[in-house]
């Protein structure tokens, strides 16, 4: 099995790179996203990869971040994602905003992904949402679009203040998503939260 493939970006297509090892040039479908169009053709990278293999083909997926990664290989083994469909979801998505989406059970943000339906939604946030916490890095976008910050910064800890006053995760994450600003304070942010909750 691949780990990872460290080498030289060759060149970035519609859903997929060519990362150039010693010659060899690799294709690794990923998420082509701001972050990895930021890196650019003839920069190195390194994406953590997971080898799907079926009777026709060996296809390499890869991700610039390891918690990509997890969240890919927790979404393919939800009954009628797979592969396609859960590279399809981290690439409108970041993995932040998928995370939130299954902790405050946001069917409507998933099925926005061409190809996930409602009941498809519905599967993914049954099957993971036990399974995934608001931690680590996680970095779900607020409302218009910006990125919460990672744990510890005051969206992270008015979901965790929440949480504290008897709140479920789900609830307080998704208070807190609708009404973040990057420049409220703590306090503004979990007064603002409980307003939602009340």
């Amino acid at each position: 099995m691949i780990a990872y493939v460290k080498g030289i970006l060759a060149a970035i297509e519609e859903s997929s790179v060519v990362v150039e090892q010693q010659g060899i040039g690799f294709r690794v479908y990923t998420p082509i996203q701001e972050e990895l169009l930021r890196i650019g053709v003839g920069q190195e990278v390194q994406l953590h990869t997971y080898m799907n293999v079926r009777e026709d083909a060996m296809i390499l997926y890869g991700f610039l971040h390891t918690e990509s990664l997890q969240l890919f290989k927790q979404l393919i083994n939800v009954n009628g994602v797979g592969p396609k469909y859960a590279l399809a979801i981290l690439t409108a998505m970041s993995a932040d905003q998928v995370i939130l989406a299954i902790a405050s059970e946001d069917k409507k943000a998933l099925t926005k992904v061409p190809g996930i339906g409602a009941k498809t939604a519905g599967r993914i946030i049954l099957d993971l949402k036990d399974k995934i916490s608001f931690s680590g890095n996680a970095q779900p976008a607020g409302e218009d679009g910006e990125g919460v910050p990672a744990a510890g910064e005051p969206a992270q800890e008015a979901i965790a203040a929440l949480i504290a006053l008897g709140y479920a995760q789900a609830e307080a994450a998704s208070a807190v998503s609708k009404v973040y600003q990057p420049d409220l304070t703590l306090e503004e942010i979990i007064k603002r939260s409980l307003k939602q909750l009340i």
